[in-house]
């Protein structure tokens, strides 16, 4: 919080920057290459990869944003899951994340979903590991979206119409 830039600019500006991703992968190249997305792969492939990826994620997001705002059966989300993989109810205040379909899908945008097309994005990241547990910056994320979830609690805020009602008086 307290920051100019939203998250999601922050994710198109990184996941495009060579330089930035070239750092990112040459500091987890041992994640990169731990097996969890099967044969080992260069840093340029995974950079390759990225924009590739990232073109796709913001592309689908934008088009889904775009139809259920105009009341369309398909909305954001189409996109967003449980972050838990073993969550299969829809729950309040519920925390998400988006990704492509891609075989290597590292790619993540996380948020709280507050209505079917409206959610509170609090990062991304590229997950190199099976687990959140397993790298730093994706526990920071995590505790972004705990961070944020404990917010909205504390103000009251719930659902679509509280949401909007908390918007109009900043």
């Amino acid at each position: 919080m307290g920051e100019k830039e939203d998250e999601i600019s922050k994710c198109i500006e990184n996941w495009f920057n060579s330089e930035y991703l070239f750092k990112f992968f040459s500091m987890h190249f041992d994640d990169l290459n731990s097996g969890h997305y099967e044969k080992p792969i260069t840093i340029q492939q995974a950079i390759k990869h990225t924009r590739e990826e990232a073109a796709t994620l913001f592309q689908t997001l934008e088009n889904l944003a775009i139809t259920g705002a105009n009341g369309g059966y398909e909305n954001l989300s189409s996109a967003f899951e449980p972050l838990d993989n073993n969550e299969y109810r829809l729950k309040e205040l519920q925390q998400v994340k988006a990704k492509t379909k891609s075989q290597k899908r590292w790619l993540r945008i996380y948020a709280i979903k507050i209505s079917p097309n409206t959610f509170i994005v609090t990062g991304g990241a590229i997950k190199l590991v099976e687990k959140i547990r397993e790298s730093p910056h994706l526990i920071k994320e995590k505790q972004k979206l705990e961070d944020i979830k404990i917010f909205l609690q504390e103000e009251g805020i719930f659902d679509q119409e509280e949401f909007e009602v908390y918007i109009l008086s900043l």
